[in-house]
């Protein structure tokens, strides 16, 4: 347990001359699983607040039992930029890493077998960063333009190599893209944590574990790409977030959502935007062959970004990306509204003003707030001077408000003049803000044909005029911009059937055929499941975040089985120790009429369950279900399990029922 009681020391400098304040102090170092701000495993992790922090005289904070309290409730949560030097001392065997522009070892003390460190930098920094660990090696490419190390763990050194060269790469697009690279190296740390979490600070990023010591599970290499694009985002918050500064607490999209949009930009440009992308099982074998069959269908931006966003909207948990911490009413989707709708709306903004221009604002915002602070306002200026004209429609609905949209389209009509065809189309635009969007027209022999719409209007009619019949018309093919629902974004319906490889499209219906059962299922993402085989018929389907209705029909043998249900999951705030609210499922309530017909007659009974669900608060569970039949007979089950901490990471179970 770690308090801020009298941890705080508020020192007024002199304004009028230089000073010096040294101050000494001893602390301890909590044990942190995330790999942050603490140790894990044996490494040191210390990205923020170790190192005296200079507020601007303009900020008016004051000391309060304990702790600095902001001038007012919504001051921006900004860790500003200064020259820091510092000089760090370390016993000889452990190997320091630091994000500073220069990091030099001094002569070891032969007394104290201690090593100092003189720590310097030629340009602002928001932090001193630092790793350190007895395990540490080192591989650096020195001779580059921005010198590049990398601190592993054993066993790993072909790993750092390969992540060096990934480095140079991204920050030679990047640099090319943006501007120029604001530190004098890039320091990159194997952190230990196995939550798979990275992060970054000044000239400083650290990669999870994971990526080293997973990065060729199943298939050599299968991991190479997503590492590449969590590091491409980790190097970009070197422009984005670090580099220039942000309001961390109500204004983390300018952070996070351009970390997204250089990373995924610099992915889709290096392997492509459309189709699988996120693997690599291009080889021959039976593991290939499995690989590629199960997950070689995943697009980076499809199905680790728009999906998750998507699926955020059915439930019900999206909100405005811009809001203090305070007023985040669910917390529990704060990475899907900072990364994946940040990300969205990015690059919905890029499609409105043109990605060259976007790019051009970008830049011009690196010359202009690096190593100093940026808000959205000055960032919404800079794009619309970039641009030629206002953007606050498009800033106030996908920034500032609880703004979303779905697009559908209809084929309402169709004519043959000769040897033209004519097709006229009703595009719909439910919710969102005006703002261009394409419709597209594909002809048999896959020719196509697009239209602009204006999104001016709920409603229009766009026709298109062809040598060929229009088998289908589709609205936002390139996914441009945030819809909610792209099942309705094609007319007619589409419907994928998979056989040997798996396949997740976010606009159509899939069919798996099954040799084995003799059946067919149809799904849609998660929302959706319809099994129909020789021996029965399920369906599943869920509605929003908490409704589920589902139904089953089996033949066993002689006897015929029945059910169709209702379920309920309740979702309750839950503490977490941040500011925003949170919401996790507690209970399920269900209810369900059965019938079962054998040899011996009919049997029908209602059935009436509720289940507690454990959370991060608590960890019992319960199930209490009640089976009751029009004749008044009756079963009654309980089941309960929970579980005790016995030592760090070892728990006990324990389980008991009865019915």
């Amino acid at each position: 347990t770690y308090s801020l009681d009298g941890t705080v020391l508020a020192v007024d400098l002199p304004s009028d001359s230089p000073s010096t304040l040294r101050i000494h102090f001893t602390t301890h170092v909590p044990r942190m699983a995330s790999g942050d701000q603490g140790i894990d495993q044996g490494v040191l992790t210390w990205r923020f607040g170790w190192n005296p922090i200079l507020l601007p005289p303009d900020q008016a904070w004051k000391e309060e039992e304990g702790t600095l309290v902001p001038p007012s409730d919504d001051f921006p949560l900004q860790i500003p930029a200064s020259d820091y030097a510092a000089s760090i001392t370390a016993p000889a065997d452990v190997t320091l890493a630091c994000g500073a522009d220069h990091c030099d070892e001094a002569a070891a003390d032969e007394d104290s077998n201690d090593v100092t460190y003189q720590v310097t930098n030629d340009s602002p920094a928001r932090t001193i960063a630092i790793a350190a660990s007895t395990d540490y090696k080192r591989f650096a490419l020195d001779e580059l333009t921005v010198p590049i190390e990398v601190y592993y763990l054993p066993g790993h050194e072909e790993t750092a190599r390969l992540f060096a060269t990934y480095a140079d790469d991204i920050l030679r697009s990047y640099v090319e893209r943006y501007g120029a690279y604001p530190r004098s190296r890039l320091t990159i740390v194997e952190n230990p944590n196995e939550q798979g979490l990275s992060m970054a600070a000044d000239g400083i990023v650290w990669l999870s574990d994971l990526f080293f010591s997973h990065r060729n599970v199943t298939l050599p290499g299968i991991l190479n790409r997503l590492s590449e694009f969590v590091l491409a985002h980790e190097i970009a918050h070197q422009w984005w977030g670090i580099g220039i500064g942000v309001d961390l607490n109500a204004q983390n999209w300018l952070s996070e959502g351009m970390a997204q949009y250089l990373s995924i930009t610099y992915f889709e440009d290096k392997f492509g935007e459309f189709g699988p992308n996120l693997f690599d099982a291009s080889g021959k074998g039976l593991l290939e062959n499995l690989v590629a069959s199960q997950f070689g269908f995943m697009n980076l931006r499809e199905h680790q970004v728009e999906l998750p966003y998507i699926q955020q909207v059915e439930r019900g948990f999206d909100e405005a990306i811009i809001k203090p911490q305070e007023d985040v009413k669910y917390d529990n989707a704060t990475a899907e509204r900072l990364y994946d709708k940040g990300y969205l709306v990015a690059r919905a903004i890029a499609s409105a003003i043109g990605k060259d221009v976007f790019q051009d604002g970008l830049r011009t915002a690196v010359e202009k707030y690096m190593h100093k602070q940026i808000t959205l306002a000055e960032y919404q200026k800079i794009m619309e001077e970039a641009s030629g004209g206002s953007l606050s429609p498009l800033f106030d609905a996908w920034l500032r408000d609880e703004t979303i949209v779905d697009y559908s389209v209809e084929i309402i009509s169709r004519k043959r003049d000769g040897d033209k065809y004519e097709t006229t189309v009703q595009v719909t635009r439910d919710g969102g803000v005006e703002q261009p969007v394409i419709v597209e027209a594909i002809m048999d022999a896959d020719k196509t044909l697009r239209q602009e719409w204006d999104g001016a209007e709920a409603t229009s009619t766009l026709t298109f005029t062809t040598a060929e019949r229009v088998r289908r018309v589709t609205i936002d093919p390139d996914h441009l911009l945030p819809d909610r629902d792209r099942l309705n974004n094609n007319d007619p319906l589409k419907f994928v059937t998979v056989a040997e490889k798996n396949s997740l499209p976010l606009d159509a219906y899939i069919l798996y055929p099954d040799p084995t059962s003799k059946g067919i299922t149809l799904t849609y993402l998660d929302r959706i499941r319809l099994s129909v085989a020789e021996g029965g018929v399920s369906a599943d389907v869920y509605q929003g975040r908490s409704d589920h209705i589902f139904l089953s029909a089996m033949l066993t043998g002689s006897d015929i089985g029945g059910k169709v249900g209702y379920s309920h999951t309740v979702f309750s705030p839950i503490p977490t120790g941040s500011a925003g609210t949170s919401f996790a499922p507690t209970e399920v309530i269900s209810i369900s009429g059965h019938r079962v017909v054998s040899k011996q007659g009919p049997v029908d009974y209602v059935h009436l369950g509720i289940a507690t669900l454990p959370t991060i608060t608590y960890s019992r569970q319960t199930q209490v279900g009640i089976d009751i039949t029009p004749e008044g007979a009756g079963r009654i089950s309980l089941a309960v399990s929970d579980e005790v901490r016995l030592f760090s990471r070892i728990y006990l179970r324990g389980m008991a029922s009865m019915g």
